[in-house]
């Protein structure tokens, strides 16, 4: 990314930056997480898969509840399908890899108790677990090393609500109308076009039919088919159930309408059964139940780019173009479908709202403020850019907090885009949608060349600016990170080095007599408040392609 014409080359950046931090000295070591991995025990590393699930089973609460989930083992490959906590290839646009970074802070090590009216000496704090710095590595380069969720499908044909009214209407012609009326029919053609791997689907496929055959009540065999060349649609007769009299019937709720009125989604069904299940007394066995509770989770958890796509029938790239035309109250859902999740119970609103089905007020898409993380929204100004293109970046908080937006360029370069010289201010206002460049703030950004670049937000409430960034403005117009990826290696070392200077700087002014009230910079918006912080990140591609 190019930022005006006065800007130094890349290969001036590590210079300007030892300089500007005063931290010239720190050497990041390499591949610390592989260092680890060894031991020191000289025994050869163990796979980067068991190592990282030790770091997650170790400091990942969220993690440790998905596999509570499934069963109680860790699963890392339910972690790597969760669009909420893994976005493949993308470590820092990933949740369980941004709260690795935020707890790696080191704990109070005593607190005072009061007693009888009066102070007991500090008392030991047993220790906190965090992560090393090494072991954040070793979860990065899990994440980097998935294969994007889109892997599976790039050669996959796309399958309309048309295709199967036709698949289904071809059906019935061969069976005959009276048989046809008797029928239900189970998709699985969304998980397809979310691009499910079809060793995957064929898993959830037998899943459905063990839960169709457990909601027929049969004590033999249930005769299911599967249609079209994907095996995705699952036809059964309801003649052949048991079906409960007087009972709860979950056949007969009205489904979601998921790529075509008369399909009843299998993670939809499997969802709704497990949660009445003794209503409905169903019965599975263990393995029948853990594989049926899977196939749930791909309705409950939070919905995607890729998988809202994929529920209305079309291609991400349609479906991200076709948001971005949306305007007022629809920006907010609109964007944070597009570069974030959405939770199901608002994805479905929001999608009635798309289909024409519902007004554009019945989203309610601003989640309850979180005690522990501030709610953070990046996107870019288009959905494709082309090189020479100019880029504004926007960011929306729910909380008021201290902005620092990062860009990292295709070699893994990263630059502090704001604050900087230029927009030095970066309390930023709920709800308000920030603009970096600013409209006055006298620069552009531009991107140079085709590529990947990736953009990271973090908002502070209790500091001005993030560990390891110091600015120079008198040296640098904007803080140069170098390689992002040492940058947060060292951070700690960084911070360590950044904490000394400032406290050498306070004393010489001491000794000059000099204020140092007078010269510091405002206080933070809660400075005694919590150490919470909100996260987010974003990949950009640049493509001749570009195109508004």
């Amino acid at each position: 990314m190019r930022i005006g014409s006065w800007m130094l080359a890349g290969a001036c950046w590590g210079l300007a930056l030892a300089a500007a931090l005063g931290v010239g000295s720190v050497e990041t070591k390499a591949e610390p997480a592989q260092e680890a991995a060894v031991g020191a025990s000289g025994e050869p590393p163990k796979p980067l898969a068991d190592r990282a699930r030790a770091v997650l089973e170790t400091y990942c609460a969220e993690c440790r509840e998905v596999g509570a989930a499934n069963g109680g083992a860790l699963s890392l490959g339910a972690l790597a399908e969760d669009p909420r906590l893994v976005t493949p290839k993308a470590p820092d646009a990933s949740r369980i890899y941004r709260r690795l970074l935020a707890s790696q802070a080191p704990p109070p090590v005593s607190e005072t108790k009061p007693s009888a009216g009066k102070a007991e000496p500090p008392s030991p704090v047993p220790p906190v677990p965090h992560p090393t710095p090494a072991e954040i590595e070793t979860v990065r380069d899990w994440i980097d090393s998935l294969p994007a969720r889109d892997e599976a499908c790039r050669e996959r044909t796309i399958i309309s609500p048309k295709d199967t009214e036709a698949v289904i209407d071809r059906w019935a012609t061969a069976v005959g109308r009276a048989e046809a009326a008797d029928t239900r029919f189970v998709s699985l053609v969304h998980l397809w076009n979310a691009c499910v791997p079809a060793a995957r689907l064929k898993e959830l496929r037998e899943a459905a039919a063990s839960l169709i055959t457990a909601l027929s009540r049969r004590a033999k065999p249930l005769e299911i088919e599967t249609l079209g060349e994907e095996s995705a649609i699952l036809a059964f007769r309801l003649s052949e159930f048991e079906r409960p009299p007087g009972g709860q019937d979950v056949l007969a709720e009205p489904a979601p309408d998921v790529g075509g009125a008369e399909l009843i989604p299998a993670d939809w069904l499997a969802a709704q059964a497990l949660s009445a299940a003794d209503a409905l007394g169903l019965k599975l066995d263990g393995a029948a139940h853990r594989a049926v509770a899977d196939l749930a989770r791909f309705w409950t958890r939070d919905v995607d780019l890729v998988r809202a796509a994929a529920e209305r029938g079309t291609t991400p790239r349609d479906l991200m173009r076709q948001l971005a035309k949306l305007e007022g109250d629809l920006v907010y859902p609109a964007r944070k479908i597009t570069y974030a999740t959405l939770s199901r119970d608002v994805w479905s609103r929001f999608a009635r709202v798309l289909a024409g089905e519902a007004a554009p007020e019945t989203v309610k898409a601003l989640a309850p403020q979180s005690e522990t993380e501030i709610d953070v929204l990046l996107w870019p100004d288009q959905p494709a850019y082309a090189p020479r293109d100019l880029v504004t970046l926007n960011v929306s908080v729910d909380r008021a907090c201290h902005l620092t937006l990062i860009g990292i360029d295709p070699d893994g370069k990263a630059l502090v885009l704001f604050p900087s010289e230029l927009e030095q201010e970066n309390l930023i206002a709920p709800r308000v949608t920030v603009q970096v460049p600013g409209r006055d703030a006298g620069y552009q950004l531009r991107f140079d060349r085709s590529g990947e670049e990736k953009f990271v937000a973090i908002c502070q409430r209790n500091s001005r600016r993030p560990d390891g960034i110091a600015y120079d403005y008198e040296r640098q117009r904007f803080a140069i990170l170098g390689d992002w990826r040492a940058f947060v290696r060292a951070t700690p070392e960084r911070e360590k080095a950044i904490e000394a200077r400032e406290a050498a700087d306070a004393a010489r002014r001491k000794r000059r007599g000099r204020s140092a009230a007078a010269e510091a910079e405002p206080p933070p918006v809660d400075p005694s408040g919590p150490a919470i912080e909100g996260r987010a990140a974003i990949v950009v591609r640049i493509d001749q392609a570009g195109g508004p």
